[in-house]
């Protein structure tokens, strides 16, 4: 897909991915799920060239959580992404995008080992730990 149109819950922000495939992936990571009260569903379309902010930047609320930076929407409080400004990447909410969820493949979780015994998706998928192995 090209150009895939994104926006937070009030419509303030605007994102476009330029392009993207169809993989969503979840992390359950501690800071995630504290921020999103769950564990967050992801894209990742990369790199900051492959993602315009084309409405509403100014709206955007950045925390800095150790080396990354994480954006909300300061109006309507929606999750916007996660940025690692020294790696030039970007992983969004894929909640934003509409055209993604519609043909998304969910077959990543990440910090599976950090994930609480009180939920789980159904289905199998790949599962890494913290460090990044294959559970």
């Amino acid at each position: 897909m090209e150009n895939i149109h994104g926006h937070c819950v009030c419509g303030a922000v605007e994102i476009v991915i330029k392009k993207y495939g169809d993989v969503v992936y979840t992390c359950h990571c501690d800071t995630c799920r504290r921020m999103n009260s769950g564990p967050v569903l992801s894209v990742d379309p990369g790199p900051k060239e492959n993602v315009i902010f084309a409405a509403g930047v100014e709206k955007i609320t950045i925390y800095n959580d150790e080396d990354v930076e994480r954006g909300f929407c300061s109006i309507c409080g929606s999750t916007l992404f996660w940025h690692d400004p020294e790696k030039n990447h970007y992983c969004m909410n894929a909640e934003l995008f509409d055209d993604i969820v519609k043909a998304a493949a969910f077959n990543l979780e990440l910090f599976y080992d950090m994930k609480p015994g009180y939920y789980a998706f159904a289905g199998e998928r790949k599962r890494l730990d913290r460090n990044f192995r294959e559970m």
